[in-house]
């Protein structure tokens, strides 16, 4: 705990959890988790774009947080973790961030997903070009 904030907090957000953009929609998911939301009604309650937010949608729902209903050409997504100790850990995180936020802050950007690694290193590499170019 060399931030403040439980292992298993530190653990989930090292694997869950790549912006506070990300984390804002979770919790306040948590918050209404009796609501469905649609990424248009998300972004305007947050203040963020559409497009982010179906991101946002799609990487809680690939990692079992929350779930996804279809209604004709609409979709709908709804807080719902996977178990109940995700649900937990999920409540500890609320808590964190509620009393320790900048500490959560912190954690989040302390070490960027090894995606984003790659693909800042990828944007250096120099390409061979096949013959003729």
């Amino acid at each position: 705990m060399s931030s403040g904030l439980p292992d298993r907090v530190q653990r989930f957000l090292g694997a869950h959890i790549s912006s506070i953009e990300q984390l804002e929609v979770l919790l306040l998911m948590r918050r209404t988790a009796e609501r469905e939301w649609s990424a248009a009604a998300m972004a305007r309650e947050i203040g963020s774009s559409m497009m982010s937010i179906q991101d946002r949608f799609g990487g809680l729902a690939s990692r079992g947080l929350i779930v996804a209903r279809e209604d004709g050409e609409d979709i709908f997504y709804r807080y719902a973790p996977a178990d109940d100790e995700t649900r937990r850990t999920i409540d500890d995180l609320a808590q964190a961030y509620k009393e320790r936020r900048l500490s959560v802050i912190n954690h989040i950007y302390a070490t960027p997903p090894p995606s984003d690694i790659q693909s800042f290193s990828d944007a250096f590499l120099i390409t061979k070009k096949g013959k003729g170019g």
